[in-house]
């Protein structure tokens, strides 16, 4: 089954209301951070990576910072200039209360490119980020250039129509309670998602004690990641024209449902429900990568022996695809 960094659990509830000052980034940091005002009253972080050429933003998954690409945006900064940005309500962003839905997260990615004095630019998005890259070709597509979904393509807009009206359940993610040190956290997450995470990353998106070091918690709003899984919306990805790179680790959210229904610590009505919905998800994960396969638009290939971090249990494929997207799209136009 998929993991997702985010830690103990869903319903820890953080007892900051607004982000912690993040440490300062080492002076050797492969990027320069800023801030960008995506909308008013709301700023978000900003990594510029430098390079050459049209603009490439990296928008990371729920519950991730935009270091989680400290390494993998530098394999393309001889063709692009390089970004990637914080969501609101993780990191070092800023923290409001609302705007957790699809279509305030896209439109936040429209106000960093305006911020930054871009009329277009190229996406890559993970996990969560699927959502506001499909939001964003369907409604600017005049702001996209090409698109790539990293393990981005799942159904989180049937899975928010099926937990209406129940409390949300456990999720897969790491379970980092109790762990003593930072390196205790890297190790754990490295072991859950195949491959270790920048130093940078585990820094920025969990709080440590001062003191001892121990992990505390994840740096995040408290209700950010609830509000991300109930409001994502539902819609067509084979309606995206292209051009697109999807890299797949195969895997969809029939597994958690599936696991959800044999959980006997749920209550039953609850299990009974999972197991109603999960042969209508199937259907749809089976419907969803039989027409993207087919689609003339997009490249959707499903990568061996991958985590949902693509890219860390599959760097050198992942680099070389995307490269190869991108270098065979612009030589074709």
């Amino acid at each position: 089954m998929r993991t997702i960094v985010l830690g103990a659990s869903l319903l820890l509830v953080a007892c900051e209301s607004s982000p912690s000052e993040p440490p300062p980034d080492d002076p050797s940091s492969p990027h320069r951070v800023s801030r960008v005002e995506a909308v008013q009253g709301v700023e978000l972080e900003v990594l510029d990576y430098g390079g050459e050429g049209p603009a490439l933003v990296f928008l990371a998954g729920m519950g991730n910072t935009a270091h989680i690409y400290d390494e993998l945006a530098l394999e393309f900064r001889a063709t692009h200039h390089v970004y990637a940005l914080t969501r609101r309500g993780f990191g070092a962003s800023d923290w409001p209360d609302t705007g957790y839905d699809t279509a305030t997260l896209g439109g936040d990615v429209l106000g960093l490119l305006d911020g930054l004095g871009l009329a277009r630019a190229s996406f890559a998005g993970h996990s969560l980020a699927g959502d506001e890259l499909t939001w964003l070709a369907l409604h600017h597509p005049e702001r996209v250039d090409m698109l790539v979904y990293l393990d981005a393509t799942d159904s989180r807009g049937e899975v928010a129509t099926f937990l209406e009206g129940s409390p949300l359940p456990p999720l897969p993610f790491s379970d980092l309670s109790g762990l003593p040190s930072r390196q205790a956290v890297a190790e754990r997450l490295a072991q859950d998602l195949g491959g270790g995470l920048p130093a940078h990353e585990v820094e920025q998106a969990h709080v440590f004690d001062a003191t001892t070091g121990a992990y505390v918690r994840e740096r995040r709003h408290p209700g950010a990641t609830e509000r991300c899984v109930r409001d994502a919306a539902t819609m067509d990805l084979t309606r995206v024209r292209g051009p697109v790179l999807s890299l797949s680790d195969g895997q969809g959210f029939s597994g958690w449902v599936e696991g959800l229904s044999a959980n006997e610590a749920l209550p039953g009505d609850f299990r009974a429900k999972a197991r109603d919905f999960l042969p209508a998800l199937r259907q749809h994960e089976e419907d969803v990568d039989a027409g993207l396969r087919n689609h003339p638009g997009w490249r959707h290939l499903q990568l061996e022996g991958a985590s949902h971090y693509v890219w860390l249990t599959n760097r050198a494929e992942v680099v070389a695809r995307m490269r190869d997207f991108f270098d065979s799209t612009a030589a074709a136009r």
